[in-house]
């Protein structure tokens, strides 16, 4: 047999591997995995196994961005308004001088139950965005059936607040799945006048004020759309709203008790930390607001126009639903983002962006339930496929995160924690073997600290009774506390000198430290660390 040239293996290998073969198996491929993507909207698209469907779709989904966040995060310690919050539930009580008590509620049971790690909050975060995308789906299936109602869990994943920013289960998070379910109970109760969902609509209602009082928005929003239906009559003859309120005030009844007996503390704190200084600086504050709010979601809405292209008259359906049932959801969409613009302006309270996480799960139901918008399955196969990927790149990019916040740093020392934690334990262990109950200092530094500290002790945040109500002036001269401030923070110093006048510390020192991670090395920084033992 004649032997083939070698220039001719040469050829054989460079036509094997030319730009239209490539092409055409990166087609292939596209082609294969769309086909996945296919069948998990089939599936979701089936009545038999819908729900079964989104709610394991809705714990993978949890994993993948609970292990972004372990990974992501894993250079630096825990954010000090989540440290806050477990500070609130080693204190359990009514209220708290920010916000109400069910945050600090629910971290009390979950860190009864798992050790208490940045790891184990990271698996609360994601679990409750997870359950927020199931009861997304099931809210959706009040208006939207088939491709619809299975790609709107799909469009919220491509918004931040259901990944990078609800990451920090904090109220404004702990909102979404409450608002979806408060929303979906209410529908249904209005719709069957059933006692069963008009009950878990107080709950849930209750729930959600005891979390945030912005939840009074939505439930004003939910009043308005009672009203402004045909079927009220019916629905206001029935027993189902008086059921709902009942059960909810009395949910919250005792939180009430608590704010009138205690002077209103989370009020007081909005209006002290919120008030703008004047009308022009509120005013130019309302369009960071607004805009901020819509570029959150411009992924989602850039995503639906591309693969939808709805027309004219679609966008007039999706603003001016003419359907009373579409006009219920748009009005519980656009109120809770709409009206807080009126009430701000004449509180003159500066309103954030992130405030509202909670208020864009009905999105895709405003988007998508026009008739005149088509969304075939291949492309609710393609807006799903491109919110898998974005979640997977994601995860794959979480080693990058990490490393680039601990050489580019973070604010609030955040990358300083676990080096401060090792030495304020050794500092106090030289000096008593008694507990550390206080950790006394900036907001920022005290709530993470005390979070990662052995002892659990409780904060004095900012030196401010205020923020912390537990420390009075016998608790001070007589419980055991170590007093922390970054060398710089003049304010903090300030306090801390003002507080070892009064009570000299037993050992003092000024140390340099540098925070690591996996080999790497961020900017160094100073901090001052007095220890005062227990009396």
């Amino acid at each position: 047999m004649d032997r083939i040239p070698h220039s001719c293996h040469k050829r054989y290998a460079l036509s094997s591997f030319s730009p239209d073969a490539f092409s055409m198996s990166l087609k292939s491929l596209d082609a294969r995995v769309l086909a996945v993507f296919e069948r998990i909207i089939v599936a979701l698209c089936d009545p038999a196994r819908r729900n079964r469907i989104a709610l394991i779709a809705a714990l993978v989904y949890a994993a993948i961005w609970t292990l972004y966040a372990i990974v992501a995060k894993s250079s630096q310690g825990i954010n000090a308004d989540l440290g806050e919050m477990v500070v609130w539930a080693r204190n359990l009580a009514w209220g708290y001088p920010k916000h109400p008590p069910l945050p600090a509620w629910i971290l009390a049971g979950w860190f009864a139950i798992f050790q208490l790690a940045d790891w184990a909050y990271y698996i609360l975060a994601g679990l409750n965005l997870g359950i927020g995308l199931y009861l997304s789906f099931l809210l959706a299936g009040l208006w939207l059936d088939g491709a619809k109602q299975a790609v709107a869990p799909f469009l919220l994943a491509l918004i931040p607040f259901y990944n990078f920013i609800g990451l920090k289960f904090d109220q404004n998070s702990i909102l979404i799945p409450l608002w979806a379910l408060t929303t979906w109970a209410f529908v249904l109760s209005y719709e069957r006048r059933d006692a069963g969902y008009a009950a878990l609509a107080g709950v849930a209602a209750a729930a959600a004020m005891l979390t945030k009082y912005w939840s009074v928005f939505l439930l004003f929003a939910l009043c308005v759309a009672a009203l402004c239906d045909r079927r009220r009559g019916d629905y206001f003859r029935s027993a189902a709203p008086y059921l709902t309120v009942a059960v909810g005030g009395m949910l919250i009844a005792p939180h009430i008790i608590w704010l009138v007996q205690e002077n209103y503390p989370p009020l007081i704190w909005v209006v002290t930390r919120r008030t703008a200084e004047s009308a022009f600086v509120w005013w130019r504050n309302l369009p960071v607001y607004w805009f901020s709010t819509f570029a959150y979601s411009l992924v989602a809405l850039g995503t639906f126009v591309v693969l939808t292209r709805p027309s004219l008259a679609a966008w007039r359906d999706i603003f001016l639903p003419r359907d009373e049932r579409r006009r219920m959801a748009a009005i519980i969409y656009w109120i809770p983002i709409l009206f807080p613009i009126a009430f701000a302006a004449i509180s003159r309270t500066t309103l954030v962006s992130v405030w509202n996480i909670p208020s864009l799960g009905l999105l895709p139901v405003v988007l998508l339930s026009s008739s005149l918008v088509e969304l075939t399955r291949t492309a609710a196969a393609r807006i799903a496929g491109f919110a898998t990927t974005v979640s997977l790149a994601s995860l794959l990019a979480s080693p990058f995160v990490s490393a680039g916040k601990l050489i580019g740093g973070v604010e609030n020392h955040a990358l300083f924690i676990g080096a401060l934690v090792a030495e304020i334990e050794t500092q106090w262990r030289a000096t008593t073997n008694r507990p550390l109950e206080i950790v006394a200092g900036s907001f920022t530094l005290t709530s993470s600290l005390a979070f990662t500290l052995r002892d659990k002790p409780s904060t004095y945040a900012d030196f401010s009774s205020y923020l912390s109500p537990w420390v009075d002036a016998a608790a001070l001269m007589n419980k055991g506390i170590a007093a922390v401030c970054p060398l710089r923070d003049m304010v903090c110093m300030l306090n801390l000198e003002n507080l070892v006048s009064r009570r000299p510390p037993v050992r003092r020192v000024e140390v340099e430290l540098t925070p690591r991670w996996l080999g790497l090395s961020g900017a160094p920084d100073r901090f001052v660390i007095a220890i005062m033992p227990p009396h």
